[in-house]
């Protein structure tokens, strides 16, 4: 059985998130791949404040879901591809590499590098000091491509 090519996007609230979602839908679209959309939730110490703890969790997961929803409604728009959603809750790094070591099947974690001096924060984490860690290649696409570019280097 042949295995399909994912492509693995972190959903967070950096403006590059846009350039990286087209790039993975396209880049699934032209391999006969797929696109895994993971949102990750920091929480705080689970023993103080349970009550107050649960309802952030759930207001959290449910934000969680409506960023999902949104960024999948645009790789099926592009695409015809109906992604994967996954929330975890952790430490962003940690359950990125959790999710790559779970699924034999993705192939490429995709992440925009923001247009500015300094790399957004999974770029400068996930590129530097975890890049030893993870078991697949990460591509960075950069903020500034044009949907021409973008085309161009997906097909």
């Amino acid at each position: 059985m042949k295995k399909r090519n994912k492509f693995l996007v972190i959903v967070d609230d950096t403006e590059e998130l846009e350039i990286a979602v087209k790039f993975a839908a396209k880049r699934a679209l032209s391999t006969q791949g797929g696109v895994i959309l993971l949102n990750v939730i920091e929480h705080f110490d689970p023993q103080q404040w349970q009550s107050v703890e649960d309802i952030i969790l759930q207001e959290a997961h449910e934000l969680a879901q409506k960023k999902l929803k949104k960024w999948s409604k645009v790789v099926h728009e592009l695409t015809k591809i109906t992604p994967e959603l996954l929330v975890k809750e952790g430490i962003p790094s940690e359950k990125i590499i959790e999710t790559l070591e779970s699924d034999s099947d993705i192939r490429f974690l995709v992440l925009a590098a923001a247009g500015g001096d300094q790399p957004g924060p999974l770029v400068k984490l996930l590129a530097g000091q975890k890049s030893g860690k993870l078991p697949v290649p990460i591509v960075l696409v950069p903020q500034g491509l044009t949907e021409e570019e973008l085309n161009d280097l997906t097909f």
